[in-house]
């Protein structure tokens, strides 16, 4: 999102500027808050909306013409409560200043800078750039500067200067800064120098280029897949638990309710277990997933929950509770610089190997990346540029300067001013809602994608293992809620909610868009098209347009299946579905 300056470390750390601070302790202190966030207690920052003089970021700067407001700046939004707000901020650009004051005794290990940015922030400590972070993020993230405050600090009065920029949708900036904070402090990673970062935004799609695959694919009805045997993207994919069988079922019951895109996780310590096999299960999905009228995008990298994945048998679900067995990929320990090589193979392999497959429709390269991640989504994006895939590529939060199209998540109802966040020059795919729960229903978010030409993918889509039917937050042994937070069928098939079905159905075949208009059978993309084994793949998708029985697929207009039975489902629990 926006721009991105690169984190430059000018300064040399001396023995001397270590020395200053006396020898770190080998026991932990207790923690001491330098500045305090708004949420500890908002304290007072000059600031201005107008660009300064190149010289703004030095402690000798003369700020005093410059207002005074109390943090945090920006403005309300579905994660920015109004108590976290001390001074209106609306324009693209805020810089502000603050004196901070150092003890002359202090001794510590470590120094942690809290921040909340939405968007790109740089943050300067008296006249250098000790931090540097693009997008945004939606909860307060601490970062370790301790090196660079050993080497530009001093006893007393310090200066902290900060430029925050903006782009689009909501906007943010919050800072604390703590001495041996109680949490551990995420490592900034070195990333990509300035002309190579701009030379992997060059490299997306056009926006004429993205529309024009927008429309080939026409207006996209999809769901979060995991079936309902796996409690995790694990169980999902390992050899001995992939369940081909359930898939075809379940996709077939998606089918019939005319869904027509399947977002699907991929587990990267499979692959490194085993690559070859792992890419064979992919292309049985896949044909699995063909065979329904079903397109895939692909999830590569994930930072949610369980932050290091595990291969073998898989835990249980913990009883009552929602998601208790999800795993990141690659998980923590496996995203350390040291093994990107091995993570630049697995992309490289996984892309490269459907790179001209129609029956992707995307991919998606990291879900849901944490602040600190954000190198490895820049290395993500240019390791699956050089597979050269046919494919658009995206990822949610971290990445919308890189994505050719624009995806992003939204449980809450629909709110016109979050959604025009995502509405730009690009297409926009929500790849994540429906949290009935918390406002996010069919019934009221479907027309609103519908009326702005924005596809969509709810989460889940069977009551299974991942027990997400279960709302956030829920306790373990809680009762099975009677609305469902996510999902949308029954293990034996029948729905939820039978009015949901149709709802669903009503989503238009054809989007019409100011400047563009999509027009399009449900499904994958309606060119041409092989698989990645050279093998034809059936097109155009047909429309679903006869309701059809969940349990035995017969024609709810005789009640008879194909063989001449009696439908084993009763129509009041099919609702006239």
């Amino acid at each position: 999102m926006g721009r991105k300056m690169k984190l430059t470390r000018n300064c040399v750390i001396g023995l001397a500027a270590i020395l200053a601070w006396g020898p770190a302790s080998t026991s932990f202190a207790e923690p001491r808050i330098l500045l305090r966030s708004a949420t500890e207690g908002a304290e007072t920052w000059r600031y201005t909306t107008d660009k300064p003089p190149a010289d703004w970021i030095k402690s000798e700067f003369d700020d005093h013409a410059w207002p005074e407001g109390k943090a945090g700046f920006g403005v309300v939004d579905q994660v920015t409560p109004a108590s976290t707000i001390g001074t209106p901020w609306k324009t693209a650009d805020l810089w502000l200043r603050k004196t901070v004051e150092m003890p002359t005794t202090a001794n510590f290990q470590t120094v942690a800078l809290r921040v909340r940015h939405d968007e790109d922030v740089e943050v300067y400590l008296n006249g250098h750039l000790i931090f540097s972070e693009p997008g945004f993020n939606t909860r307060m993230v601490a970062f370790d500067v301790t090196k660079e405050w050993r080497a530009l600090a001093h006893s007393g009065k310090n200066t902290l200067a900060v430029h925050v920029h903006q782009t689009v949708g909501g906007q943010y900036i919050d800072l604390g800064l703590v001495l041996d904070p109680k949490e551990k402090p995420a490592i900034q990673v070195s990333r990509m120098d300035a002309a190579a970062l701009q030379q992997l935004r060059d490299s997306r799609w056009t926006p004429e280029r993205a529309w024009k695959w927008y429309k080939g694919i026409g207006p996209t009805r999809g769901f979060n897949y995991v079936p309902r045997t796996a409690v995790n993207t694990t169980e999902m994919w390992q050899k001995e638990t992939f369940d081909p069988r359930t898939i075809d079922e379940e996709l077939g019951w998606a089918e019939r309710c005319g869904l027509n895109s399947a977002r699907v996780f991929v587990q990267y310590i499979v692959y490194e277990a085993d690559p070859q096999g792992l890419i064979g299960r992919m292309e049985r999905f896949l044909e699995i997933a063909d065979k329904r009228h079903v397109s895939v995008m692909f999830i590569l990298f994930d930072d949610c929950f369980i932050p290091e994945p595990k291969l073998g048998k898989q835990p249980a679900p913990v009883p009552g509770v929602h998601n208790s067995q999800w795993t990141a990929s690659p998980g923590d320990r496996r995203k350390q610089p040291e093994n990107w090589p091995a993570l630049e193979e697995y992309v490289k392999d996984v892309v490269g190997h459907f790179a001209k497959d129609r029956r992707v429709m995307a991919w998606d390269l990291y879900n849901e990346a944490a602040a600190p991640s954000r190198p490895l989504v820049e290395a993500s994006f240019a390791w699956a540029r050089a597979a050269q895939p046919s494919q658009p590529l995206t990822s949610c939060w971290q990445a919308l300067d890189l994505c050719d199209v624009i995806t992003f998540h939204d449980y809450g109802p629909p709110n016109a001013g979050q959604l025009n966040r995502w509405i730009a020059e690009r297409p926009a795919l929500c790849t994540e809602c429906i949290a009935r729960g918390a406002g996010s229903r069919f019934d009221n978010v479907l027309p609103v994608f519908a009326k702005r030409g924005i596809g969509w993918y709810m989460w889940g889509l069977v009551k299974g293992r991942i027990q997400t039917y279960y709302p956030w937050g829920s306790p373990k042994g809680a009762p099975e809620p009677k609305l469902w937070h996510h999902d949308l069928f029954q293990p034996d098939g029948r729905p939820h909610r039978p009015e949901e079905i149709e709802q669903i159905r009503k989503f238009p075949a054809e989007f019409s868009i100011p400047g563009h208009t999509c027009i399009s059978t449900p499904g994958a993309p309606a060119a041409a098209g092989v698989s990645s084994r050279g093998k034809a793949v059936s097109q155009p998708y047909p429309v679903v347009s006869r309701p059809t029985c969940w349990t035995c697929s017969c024609s709810f207009g005789n009640r008879t299946r194909s063989d001449g039975n009696e439908c084993r489902q009763k129509l009041e629990n099919s609702n006239g579905l």
